[in-house]
């Protein structure tokens, strides 16, 4: 009798060894039979959870990749669509037999056109695409402001002189002070301004950087002149929907701030205001 429950406690054994090994081996064709009520069906009905586990897990992996090529086939199809209509048309610019310069400048002008709305898609992908309840994703952290916002500024100083402009500082920053923000995000729009310059500033003026420093809050003032336009005489607020300058002011709406920005003849005047980290 004893003998013969011994013999069926080995062959379960056997069988809770091979069942383990298939487990280990993310073999998952299988369960372990539960076989009476002891610690061996304990150890049975703990691999076979861990096999439940295993498999979920599995499950879970690989509806994630079926989602992660959705999404990089959403955004191939979105940014390879306009990009092919703009090498086309500047293909037609740059071929020797147009000579009609109203068409060259219409295809410009389309290409300038799809090239937004790839810049606009990007922005949204941003915004939008590791989301928390439609709020976007950010990494907020404290940092010593003097030294970020020379970081930042000596970046687009730097980019603004390779491009020929002359620059003028006036830093009236004297005490130390933190900034509570995404470092990547403030770097955008840095990089955003900067690019705003060189597409409209006239690069035979120089262009301004101010900072200054109130109790609550920084203020980052940035002037230059346009390139003479006719049509640019009297103040006019900038049109800034869906340009960069929008992109801006939602990056710094997350950051509890505000940009404000407007034209005046040919100057361009932007500020920038960041609250202090206290």
């Amino acid at each position: 009798m004893i003998s013969r429950l011994i013999r069926k406690k080995l062959s379960y054994l056997k069988t809770l060894q091979k069942g383990s090994a298939q487990v280990a081996a993310e073999n998952f064709e299988s369960y372990i039979p539960l076989q009476g009520n002891n610690e061996l069906t304990d150890i049975a009905n703990n691999v076979n959870l861990i096999h439940d586990l295993y498999e979920a897990k599995n499950k879970a992996e690989s509806l994630a990749k079926m989602e992660n090529h959705h999404i990089i086939t959403t955004v191939s199809n979105e940014i390879h669509a306009p990009l092919s209509g703009i090498i086309g048309y500047l293909e037609r610019i740059q071929n020797p037999n147009e000579h009609d310069l109203s068409k060259k400048e219409a295809y410009l002008k389309i290409s300038l056109k799809k090239a937004y709305q790839v810049i606009g898609f990007i922005d949204d992908l941003f915004e939008h695409a590791f989301t928390d309840n439609g709020k976007g994703y950010y990494q907020f952290k404290v940092y010593n402001g003097k030294p970020l916002i020379h970081q930042l500024l000596n970046t687009s100083t730097q980019t603004l002189k390779e491009a020929g402009y002359e620059i003028i500082e006036e830093n009236c920053i004297e005490r130390d002070f933190s900034l509570w923000v995404d470092l990547e995000q403030l770097q955008r729009i840095f990089d955003y301004l900067t690019s705003n310059i060189i597409k409209y500033a006239d690069p035979d003026k120089p262009v301004d950087f101010g900072l200054i420093l109130n109790k609550n809050e920084l203020c980052i003032i940035l002037r230059n002149k346009t390139i003479n336009n006719p049509d640019a005489a009297g103040k006019k607020i900038m049109d800034a929907e869906g340009s960069s300058l929008d992109s801006c002011r939602k990056i710094i709406t997350r950051h509890q701030g505000r940009i404000d920005y407007y034209q005046l003849n040919q100057l361009f005047k932007v500020e920038l205001i960041l609250p202090i980290h206290q």
